[in-house]
């Protein structure tokens, strides 16, 4: 082998156990951010994408999600209180510092939204997010999710959601599918309209 190629391939070798030593420094690392960073990346890029952005309008956006209610909800699916086969496998194995390293994590990235050009369905979704339906005695949404509907420790930041898992969680509220029950979300979603509901959820995925 000419002392070309041999330099080459020593320096490729060289580059490769660098890259081991950097994946296994961060692998180990204490910092909640690069540890949440390597959890997010393992386990929940492939659905949620490696910034939370969803690789689907099935699964959740988690950019700029609240943390704490992140957080809570990724103990729950651990606890058995959620249900749901794939995120159950997820957890597993997850200390408590773990998953609110995640949680911090996908909080601190980058919001998505889904742009929507028909006008007079974001107006009518914002009509009825904002001051609800008195005629079908549907408050409004804000009352719980605030103006900006960014989430609170309590509630989920709706904001820039894929507007059709918004479409299918009010529903799975309104069927109590699963484990999602709630008194409110209960009475809402009875009293929501499908065309309503198609309004609400588009007028909050186009939210940034």
């Amino acid at each position: 082998m000419s002392t070309v190629w041999q330099t080459r391939v020593r320096r490729l070798v060289a580059a490769l156990g660098l890259g081991v030593v950097v994946w296994g420094a961060q692998a180990q690392s204490t910092d909640p951010l690069v540890v949440g960073e390597v959890i997010a990346r393992d386990r929940c890029a492939v659905c949620h994408g490696p910034c939370g952005q969803g690789v689907a309008a099935n699964f959740p956006r988690l950019a700029g999600q609240n943390p704490q209610y992140l957080a809570n909800q990724l103990k729950a699916f651990a606890r058995g209180e959620r249900k749901d086969t794939a995120m159950t496998e997820k957890v597993k194995g997850l200390s408590d510092s773990d998953i609110e390293a995640v949680a911090e994590y996908y909080a601190r990235q980058k919001p998505g939204h889904t742009p929507s050009g028909d006008e007079l369905l974001l107006a009518v979704g914002r009509f009825v997010y904002e001051r609800g339906n008195r005629h079908s005695g549907l408050p409004p949404c804000a009352t719980c999710h605030g103006p900006g509907a960014a989430g609170t420790t309590e509630l989920p930041r709706l904001a820039g959601q894929h507007p059709q898992y918004i479409v299918r969680q009010v529903q799975a509220f309104k069927e109590r599918g699963g484990s999602r029950d709630n008194a409110i979300m209960r009475v809402m979603s009875h009293r929501l309209s499908e065309l309503e509901l198609e309004a609400v959820a588009a007028y909050l995925g186009n939210l940034k």
